[in-house]
């Protein structure tokens, strides 16, 4: 009798702590670097519509619990440097880098799903807004991801940028992800 009580006990606090335990999930936090995939990521500025490549990579930080994402840094470069104007009446600037260009470690992430991420930079300026904003949208397309983005620049009679780029995880995360994945299956299967 006591045996049986023991067991009736027993199997009460496991599940009364199985409920309390498993009330909220751990946070869904992925961070992720990507490789440009060169012959299919390109930025295109309208004057003179030219085209450049580019390579490098970048990481991606995305919290689907709090809704928000983030590029934590970008390597990453065009074929070319490319001469942009940043603010109206400043002196030009000449870059090669797409973090620069598209200000990509500064914007903030305006809405997050499983299947695309929207990005925006806010440029502030009188006059222009929100056509010298910076946007960028991360649309997840399998295991790669494309980005797409555009902003104007502040002048009166400026031109346009245009990002269209796909990029897939960098070999070395794909094998963390295989390893981390035989690590939790072989710990509770």
């Amino acid at each position: 009798m006591v045996r049986k009580n023991l067991k009736k006990l027993t199997f009460a606090a496991i599940v009364t702590l199985a409920i309390l335990g498993c009330t909220k999930a751990p946070a869904a936090i992925v961070t992720t670097i990507y490789d440009f995939v060169p012959d299919q990521s390109i930025v295109t500025k309208t004057w003179g519509h030219v085209t450049y490549c580019i390579e490098g990579q970048f990481q991606l930080t995305v919290d689907y619990d709090a809704g928000s994402a983030s590029f934590d840094y970008v390597d990453a470069t065009t074929s070319e440097e490319i001469c942009f104007c940043d603010y109206y009446g400043e002196d030009p600037i000449y870059t090669d880098s797409l973090d620069t260009l598209f200000h990509m470690t500064e914007m903030v992430s305006t809405s997050v799903s499983e299947t695309e991420i929207n990005f925006l930079f806010e440029k502030n300026i009188p006059g222009f807004s929100p056509y010298a904003d910076v946007h960028i949208t991360a649309t997840f397309l399998g295991d790669s991801i494309q980005l797409t983005g555009y902003f104007y620049e502040p002048v009166y009679d400026g031109t346009s940028f245009y990002l269209d780029a796909v990029a897939v995880p960098e070999p070395a995360t794909i094998f963390m992800l295989a390893l981390g994945g035989l690590i939790v299956r072989r710990r509770f299967f």
